[in-house]
């Protein structure tokens, strides 16, 4: 009986840590919400890829903490939080008096306005691109965007649009063999996003540097994979002409929200 009730005890003490690392977990959603909105949730959740429901279900590690703090620290500093006080615990308070960036702005209305158009879902696939290509453009102040699909075989990738900003012209069917840029597949396959300052030097991009980017005077690459059902399906491209480029974590986090958009409307197209 002694045992049954300390198994009892010890049963409840993990229910309570289960709900108090949870509530961490939420709380956090809730405050980035008083920090900057409904973009700065939406933001938290792009970087540690966790919904606030799921922040209330996930399992009690110090990981998930540690990653949701994490992102919701980079977030604090890409808007302009600043320490204003510390309270008697040693906890810094935060000036919440700021707004979120214009930037940011800009880029979740976009990707609201995509998400809200729904006839992408039900559309062909080459209309669809044609519209989201364009929106990148604007949206990250790029000259060109793309969207690339693997072929069949998964040996090539082939663009399914690519949206020239300054002649305002759509293009597809150029095809990229992975056999003759390994180093590109295989940071594709493995990265979350690609983004290359410096598109002739960086290692997962350099391999391209005579063939395509010198001939189009391409200075910086953030390239993001796609992922449907579960599989790696192709990659987004945002191609700075000119110089370097220091793409910043909200241009990461809108093209990461891209690619799973483009990958939510490929599953729905295929599903119908």
């Amino acid at each position: 009986m002694a045992f049954y009730t300390k198994n009892l005890y010890l049963v409840a003490l993990l229910d309570f840590f289960r709900f108090y690392m949870a509530q961490q977990l939420h709380d956090l959603f809730i405050k980035v919400g008083e920090l900057g909105g409904i973009q700065a949730r939406t933001k938290l959740s792009v970087l540690s890829k966790m919904t606030s429901v799921e922040a209330r279900t996930l399992p009690d590690t110090t990981e998930n903490i540690k990653l949701l703090e994490s992102c919701f620290q980079a977030i604090v500093r890409e808007i302009g939080k600043v320490p204003t006080n510390t309270s008697n615990s040693g906890t810094v308070v935060i000036d919440t008096t700021t707004v979120i960036g214009a930037k940011l702005r800009k880029h979740m209305n976009v990707a609201a306005d995509i998400i809200a158009q729904r006839h992408l879902y039900q559309g062909n696939l080459s209309d669809t691109a044609k519209r989201i290509t364009e929106a990148l453009v604007e949206a990250a102040d790029v000259e060109r965007a793309s969207i690339w699909l693997y072929n069949d075989t998964k040996t090539a990738i082939v663009c399914t649009d690519l949206f020239v900003r300054s002649n305002q012209t759509h293009s597809n069917g150029v095809v990229i063999n992975a056999g003759d840029f390994p180093v590109y597949f295989k940071a594709i396959e493995t990265e979350r996003t690609i983004s290359a300052n410096n598109a002739h030097n960086d290692q997962a991009t350099s391999e391209f540097s005579k063939s395509y980017l010198t001939p189009l005077n391409i200075g910086a690459l953030l390239d993001v994979p796609i992922w449907a059902n579960g599989q790696m399906r192709g990659v987004i491209c945002h191609e700075h002409v000119g110089g370097v480029r220091q793409w910043t974590s909200d241009e990461e986090t809108f093209a990461y929200l891209m690619s799973n958009v483009i990958g939510m409307i490929l599953e729905h197209l295929e599903k119908n």
